[in-house]
């Protein structure tokens, strides 16, 4: 049996942060969390995949993408956010993340696209 997938989940939003962990890790994910992107990049070298709010304070997801992608670029990122506009997702998309995942979502959706970033395919 493969080891569990690492996924890193930051957001500032405990109860987001907390269902995103529960959600990922009852399907098999080896699940890290962080309320914050300072907090996450004070990590050092990690693998899997990232999964982060847009909207925080301090750092936005945008700055920690780009943080994160000048010292890990192979690290895929995916962003989550309420705040859907296409000029932020071609952004994203063009600063290095994976996907944009546009609040609600089904579970369903994130673990696909979750599965998707750490085997290398396209958004689902």
């Amino acid at each position: 049996m493969a080891p569990p997938q690492a996924v890193h989940i930051i957001d500032d939003d405990d109860a987001v942060r907390d269902s995103m962990a529960v959600m990922l890790e009852t399907r098999g994910f080896d699940v890290a969390t962080y309320a914050s992107g300072r907090a996450f990049l004070a990590q050092g070298d990690v693998a899997g995949c990232v999964v982060t709010d847009v909207q925080m304070p301090d750092m936005d997801g945008l700055q920690l993408l780009r943080a994160f992608h000048a010292r890990t670029p192979d690290v895929p990122v995916l962003l989550v956010t309420a705040r859907s506009r296409r000029a932020l997702a071609d952004d994203a998309v063009a600063q290095g993340a994976r996907a944009v995942i546009e609040k609600p979502f089904r579970p369903d959706d994130l673990v696909a696209m979750v599965q998707a970033a750490l085997a290398g395919g396209a958004p689902a």
